[in-house]
This record gives structure tokens, C-alpha cells and sequence, in this order.
């Protein structure tokens, strides 16, 4: 008996010490949370607050309206419409087979793609499909899946696609200018974006808009020099000559002659900067080949080495060269050859009839220096600064680098390098009485002002040089314009390879109309024709004699030449080409 008791007693006391303990640990629990509470909501209370508001607030990106593009006659180039992004909230995205495959068809996406960006691992939100029109987005929203929703954005639209794409260029996906006026104006075009306080849900879309903190400045439009209507009818010209003559590309620049303004400037092939699927070929050719490509000139150059001849009167229009046998050496190896033997001929036939003998005699009287001198002060070896990305400045070796044989090679255009919007600048010293004038994309008010480079009278001479090209005697017959006189120069050039000069050429023409008071200047490239010649007269000319017409009619200039019926020969020429 006494043993039962012992036993029941100690277990008595084991059970209080039991409920004891228990009571106690809770009571020290209850003692810390309250503690730890009272932390946080004192100690920590902001924290908290920002860790809430992170979940529940948010700052919306609100973009600024993208400035528009116009021509020079408020012809819309490049503007901006409201495009929906989706977005995924992947945590909180729940789809069903059916939305998914439904998903898949509305987004044009295959339905396995569509699985890998919807299982990314570590993201929280995903960018599923960028500028989407209203109509697909709205489709999408019906469906009702929890975690997408959609963004407003803006995308870029381009009227003039291939025909202005070199000069307007592209945006990003984000709306930041790629190439073209929209990199080199993007600041004024993008204006500044703004931001909004707004409440989203678990899935996170927007419930509720708290407020504006930030409203955004919409960007500012930009009017250009060029004429939309010359635009597509330089590129058409140049289609067709790329096309006929089965060539690489083709580049041209129509400039006002008085004021420097880019009115057209063109390349083709080109891209549309709508579509925003690039293939190779759209990369290799998105570059603007008019500033950003480098040449040897050729023939184009001639002028300019003669007309530093007639400014320090080493020469006048009517002395006479002799040309020999169409061979002449320089120096104890070099050979300078014509396309044939043109016999004695003057300074100014030697222009007309483009002969490299006659440059390269006419040269030899001007010291390096000088004409080194010269053909820096037309604008070669230097940027035009038009406002483009990308302009190369072209190459012009010091004349202390200078031997004989490469004053002549200089003198009629090669062993130098010119973009095509240099050469276009270098003729506006014909056009202006021996000034040159700068070149702007933009359009300008008033008048603008020059450099003088040579005078009055020499201008004169060169026009009337110039002029003496585009007859049945010279080599720019094909650029003829029935009604208007024009003056130009034809340019053919092999193009430079590994070790020298294959069998490859670039053709152009730059030429100005009317002479009696010029208005335009434009200069036209063929690279690498390959069908029905290569010789600049016969596979520029003709695009120029194409574009140069419709900026006259165009523009109502009134005819100032003789109107001459073209003889059996020429017409056969005509037909021909």
C-alpha cells in the first residue's frame, strides 16, 4: 500500500511540473511575438510599408509621343500609333490547355515556343509580344488568363518604306532612333517620358490609378529639306538603272544648288523599315551609301583640276593640249592611257571629251602644294558635316606624299576617296559663282551663306566647260534634258581590289540645270553594272536625265535651252540605252 502511494504521489508531481513548463513556454512565446511586433512596427515600421507598397504600388513608365518627320511640305515621312505590349506576370500566370493553344493561334507563335517563354526560370515578368495592334490585344485580354495582361506603347510607321528609309532610318523595339534622323535627332524626337503611381493585383494588373508624378513632355516634330515626290521618283530612276544594267546598287543626292538643302537622297536596294523581320540582305544594304560609303571618283574629279588651273590663269579654255597617241608615260614607268588617241584638243575639250592625258598635262603645271590646297578648299578629304551618322570624310593623301605619278592619278580621280554627298557639295562652287555652299538636311529660311573657293569668271569658264559635256561631242550626251541647258561631268573609275584593279567599275554622273540660273544639283552612282556598259555617261546619265526632269517640272523652272531634234544617230544612242 505505502509503495502504490509513493508512486501515484510522484506522478502527481510530475504532472504539475509538466503543466508548469508548458504554461511557461508559452508564456515566453507569447512574450517574444509580442516583442518582435512591437519591433517591427516601431523599429521597422517603414521598411515594412516599402516592402507592401512594392507588392501593391507600382511606378508606370508613361512614354512620351514621338515626334513626327516631314518634308519640307509637311508630307508625313515617319510618325508614331498606340500599339499593345503583353506582359506576363509568371508567378501568378494560371492557363489552361485550350487558352494556351488559343494563345498560341492569336499570337502566331508555335504552341512549343510559347511553352519555353512561358516556363522561364528566375524571371517575374516577361515581355510575351511586343506592338500588337489593338485588335489582336483585345482578342487576347477576352480570353481572360490570370498574370497577362498589356501595356501601351507606341511603334513607328514609315509611309515612304524603301524610298525614304535611308534618310528617316528605324527605331528600336524600346522607340530609340537605330539609323538615319531618328538616331541623329532621337533626343528632340523622343521627348520625355513620364510616371504614374498605380495599384496592381496579385496578377499584376493595373486596378487602380493613384496618381501622376511625373506627366510626360511629348517629343517635337522635325521638318526636313526633302520633297517626298522626289524621293520615290530618285529611287524609281534608280531601281531602273540598278535593274537594266544588272548592277550592285545604285546611290543619288539631289541638293538646291543655292542653299545646300538635301531635296532627295536615295539608294537601291533598300529596306522597309516597317517590317522589322531584317533579313541579311535588308542589314547589308541599311547603311546610307550616299554619306557613309567611300569611292575613288574618277573622272568627276577633272573639273576640279581644271578649274585650279584657270584660277591661277595657268591655263585658259582654248590653249591646246597635245594628247599624243593616247599614251603617255609619266615618270620612268607609270603610263597614262585614253579610251583613245584624241590628238591635240583644248583645255576645254579635254573636259568634254574626258581625257586623262590632257588632266594629267594640265596638272603637271600646278605644284602639289596648290592643288592640294585646291581640292580641300572644294570640300574633299573633309566631312560635309551634314547632320547624318556615319559620314566618312573621304581620303586625300598629303601632297608631300606625293610623286609624279600620283599628282596625275590625283588630278583625274584616283588614289583619292569621296563620298557621293562631298562630290554633290564640291559642284555647288560651279553653281554659285565659286562658292561653296554647306549641306543640310533640314529646311532652311533665307539665304545661306558660302566660301568663296574660285572667282566669278572662273565659274563661268567651268560652266560653259561643263556645259560642252552634255552635246553629240562629249561623254554626257544621255543626260541631255530637251528644253534646259545642262552642265555635268561623266565619272567611270575601276574599282580598287587586292593588289590593284580588277575588272569591276563604278559609273556616275553629277551634273546642274539650268545653267543660265542653277536650281539643282545631282549626282548619280551605278556600282558595279555589269549589262549594256559600265561607262558613267551611259549607265548614270540616263537616271540622272530621269531625275533632273521631273525637279524642273516639278518645280516650274522655266526652260532656258534650244530645243534641238536629235539626229538619226542619236536616237539610235537613245534607243539604245
Amino acid at each position: 500500500m505505502i509503495k502504490k502511494s509513493k508512486i501515484k504521489s510522484d506522478f502527481f508531481e510530475l504532472s504539475i511540473f509538466r503543466r508548469r513548463l508548458t504554461i511557461l513556454v508559452l508564456i515566453t512565446l507569447f512574450i517574444t511575438l509580442f516583442l518582435k511586433t512591437l519591433y517591427l512596427q516601431s523599429m521597422q515600421r517603414d521598411f515594412l510599408q516599402a516592402k507592401g507598397d512594392n507588392y501593391s504600388n507600382r511606378n508606370q513608365i508613361l512614354h512620351a509621343f514621338r515626334g513626327k518627320i516631314l518634308d519640307r511640305n509637311n508630307e508625313l515621312l515617319a510618325a508614331s500609333t498606340p500599339v499593345e505590349t503583353l506582359v506576363v506576370n509568371l508567378p501568378n500566370l494560371t492557363i489552361t490547355p485550350d487558352q494556351k493553344k488559343k494563345l498560341a493561334s492569336l499570337l502566331e507563335i508555335h504552341q512549343k515556343n510559347l511553352n519555353k517563354r512561358l516556363n522561364k526560370r528566375g524571371k517575374h515578368t516577361i515581355y510575351l509580344k511586343r506592338r500588337l495592334s489593338p485588335e489582336i490585344a483585345g482578342k487576347v485580354m477576352a480570353l481572360k488568363i490570370p498574370g497577362i495582361y498589356t501595356r501601351k506603347e507606341y511603334d513607328r510607321f514609315y509611309p515612304g518604306k524603301e524610298a525614304s528609309a535611308h534618310i528617316v532610318g528605324i527605331t528600336s523595339m524600346d522607340g530609340d532612333g537605330q539609323e538615319g534622323i531618328e538616331m541623329y535627332a532621337n533626343e528632340i524626337l523622343s521627348g520625355v517620358p513620364g510616371y504614374r503611381k498605380v495599384l496592381k493585383n496579385r496578377s499584376g494588373k493595373t486596378v487602380d490609378d493613384l496618381q501622376d508624378i511625373q506627366i510626360p513632355i511629348d517629343g517635337k516634330d522635325i521638318k526636313l529639306s526633302v520633297d517626298k515626290r522626289l524621293q520615290y521618283s530618285s529611287y524609281k530612276a534608280l531601281e531602273k538603272a540598278v535593274e537594266k544594267h544588272g548592277a550592285l546598287s545604285g546611290s543619288s543626292v539631289l541638293i538646291d544648288a543655292k542653299t545646300g538643302e538635301v531635296l532627295a537622297m536615295t539608294n537601291y536596294p533598300s529596306f522597309n523599315p516597317n517590317n522589322r523581320k531584317r533579313t541579311s540582305r535588308d542589314l547589308k544594304y541599311m547603311r546610307n551609301r550616299v554619306v557613309t560609303d567611300k569611292y575613288e571618283p574618277g573622272s568627276t574629279i577633272k573639273p576640279i583640276t581644271v578649274s585650279a588651273a584657270l584660277k591661277n590663269n595657268t591655263v585658259k579654255p582654248d590653249d591646246l593640249i597635245n594628247t599624243v597617241d593616247g599614251f603617255y608615260k609619266v615618270g620612268k614607268r607609270f603610263m597614262v592611257r585614253d579610251a583613245k588617241s584624241y590628238g591635240l584638243i583644248t583645255v576645254k575639250e579635254v573636259i568634254q571629251k574626258s581625257s586623262n592625258i590632257g588632266t594629267t598635262k594640265i596638272s603637271q603645271k600646278l605644284k602639289p602644294k596648290y592643288l592640294w590646297s585646291v581640292l580641300n578648299e572644294y570640300g574633299l578629304g573633309k566631312k560635309t558635316g551634314i547632320e547624318f551618322p556615319g559620314e566618312v570624310k573621304g581620303t586625300i593623301h598629303h601632297h608631300k606624299n606625293w610623286g609624279e605619278s600620283e599628282q596625275a592619278t590625283i588630278s583625274y580621280g584616283y588614289g583619292i576617296s569621296t563620298s557621293l554627298i562631298q562630290l554633290a557639295q564640291a559642284y555647288t562652287v560651279f553653281a554659285n559663282q565659286g562658292e561653296i555652299k554647306p549641306i543640310t538636311l533640314f529646311k532652311t529660311d533665307g539665304p545661306v551663306i558660302g566660301k568663296k573657293v574660285i572667282g566669278k569668271k572662273t565659274s563661268n569658264q567651268m560652266l560653259d566647260i561643263l556645259e560642252s559635256v552634255i552635246t553629240s561631242d562629249g561623254t554626257g550626251i544621255l543626260a541631255k534634258i530637251p528644253g534646259y541647258r545642262v552642265a555635268g561631268k561623266t565619272g567611270t573609275a575601276k574599282k580598287s581590289s587586292q593588289g590593284g584593279y580588277g575588272d569591276k567599275y563604278i559609273g556616275s554622273f553629277i551634273g546642274i540645270a539650268p545653267v543660265s540660273n542653277p536650281k539643282f544639283i545631282l549626282a548619280v552612282m551605278i556600282d558595279e553594272p555589269t549589262i549594256d556598259g559600265y561607262y558613267g555617261g551611259v549607265v548614270a546619265g540616263p537616271a540622272f536625265q530621269s531625275i533632273m526632269s521631273d525637279a524642273l517640272k516639278l518645280y516650274s523652272i522655266p526652260q532656258d535651252g534650244k530645243k534641238i531634234t536629235p539626229s538619226a544617230d542619236q536616237k539610235m544612242v537613245l534607243l539604245k540605252n
